[in-house]
């Protein structure tokens, strides 16, 4: 009986209802819609970050975070690589050689950052090797070639072709230089990354720093998933064990990125936070409205002889109904929106460039959200909960009435 008279009690007032149900599923579209796109652009940069650095993963020199440098190498065994490669969440291992040095050319000389990459797995891997707006990119045994960005480039008067020399320091702490040409020049979108950065195939990189066959500064390991991190890292850390070489994961290598989004998630939950207050604002005033315009039937009902607690679960089963017509309309649309934003992309190219420099790495301006499982009932079980909670508030009113005023 409670529940039928619930629900034609909510559609008495239809326009109050709908207002209702309409609030509730708009606001609910909205944060499932901007969580998604959040969590979206999160695993977005992530991917394209460590992709262009030293993956999800990354193997090297117990104290090479203190002080990097080449003279803290690490010695990679195939073997190693294909115990690592043979799980099914790793897509790929990549070594790197990250060294410190000066490019001169005619033009001038400039600080660069010096990695001496794997091309065949960079290719397939790295955002950076598919941005090469001259030339192309280098290959295996392209030993006196390396691939600039535009900004160094343009600085140092650089083109497909020209020769420049590097100056480093080697393993032993020597001067050493090496003459190499220019076989291609990338865009990332980053002034730092397309200013500072230099690429060239490892071996010519083990050349310039004198450093033995398959060493490397930095291991990576690239994931499909990269979610499986951390079940990886416990299996990785208890294969090398006793070894001279550290596991770490991306938010130790790249801490500027991890705190950046730590904080920029932080303040999306705010956001959304504020959002769902809003919400439940409205919710709370047409709930008590609903209440307050029937004080009269409630007076009746309860100089009658009915049970004080029967009104009071029969306005909570009203908004138990409201809200969950108004989380389904939302949970319907948000996941609607969310799907076609992780389809089809949304593009802001037009408004904030191809790319936009984040903590020093470019990031794209295609955004794609991310829909979850956890992200659409989260998101409806909190709505639906504080609905759930305010019409606690509004049933103490059923028992506070004045029948005798109201009657009279």
């Amino acid at each position: 009986m409670i529940i039928r008279l619930a629900w034609r009690s909510i559609w008495r007032g239809r326009r109050r209802t709908l207002i209702t149900v309409s609030s509730i599923g708009l606001g609910l579209t909205f944060a499932i819609f901007f969580i998604s796109l959040g969590e979206g652009v999160y695993d977005q940069m992530i991917d394209q970050v460590v992709r262009m650095q030293a993956g999800h993963i990354t193997l090297e020199h117990p104290d090479y975070r203190d002080a990097p440098a080449v003279d803290l190498w690490i010695n990679v065994s195939e073997r190693l690589r294909v115990y690592i490669e043979s799980f099914k969440k790793v897509e790929k291992t990549k070594l790197i050689v990250f060294g410190q040095g000066i490019a001169k050319s005619g033009a001038g000389n400039m600080a660069t950052a010096i990695m001496g990459v794997e091309p065949s797995v960079e290719i397939q891997s790295s955002p950076l090797a598919r941005n090469i707006v001259t030339g192309s990119y280098i290959e295996k045994g392209d030993n006196p070639f390396v691939v600039v960005g535009i900004e160094m480039a343009e600085r140092l008067n650089l083109r497909v072709g020209k020769k420049m020399v590097i100056s480093t320091n080697d393993v032993n702490g020597d001067l050493v230089e090496e003459l190499c040409r220019v076989k291609g020049i990338f865009k990332t979108g980053s002034e730092e990354m397309d200013a500072y950065v230099i690429q060239m195939p490892i071996d010519f990189a083990r050349r310039l720093f004198h450093m033995p066959n398959n060493s490397a500064t930095q291991v990576g390991i690239v994931l499909k998933n990269a979610n499986a991190k951390k079940k990886l890292l416990n299996k990785l850390r208890e294969k090398i064990n006793g070894q001279k070489i550290v596991v770490l994961p991306w938010q130790e290598v790249l801490p500027e990125v991890a705190s950046y989004i730590k904080m920029d998630r932080g303040s999306n939950y705010v956001f959304q936070g504020i959002l769902i207050f809003l919400i439940l604002f409205t919710i709370f005033n047409t709930i008590l409205m609903s209440v307050i315009e029937r004080k009269r039937e409630f007076a009746m009902l309860l100089a009658l002889g009915t049970d004080p607690g029967k009104l009071r679960l029969q306005i909570f089963t009203e908004s138990f109904f409201i809200g969950i017509i108004g989380c389904g309309v939302g949970l319907l649309f948000g996941g609607i929106t969310a799907y076609l934003g992780h389809v089809y992309g949304i593009d802001m190219s037009a408004l904030m460039g191809e790319s936009v420099s984040i903590s020093g790495f470019a990031v794209t301006t295609k955004m794609y959200t991310k829909l979850s499982a956890r992200i659409l009932f989260s998101s409806t079980a909190i709505v639906l909960g504080a609905t759930m909670l305010l019409s606690l508030i509004t049933m103490r009113h059923v028992t506070r009435l004045s029948i005798v005023d109201i009657l009279r």
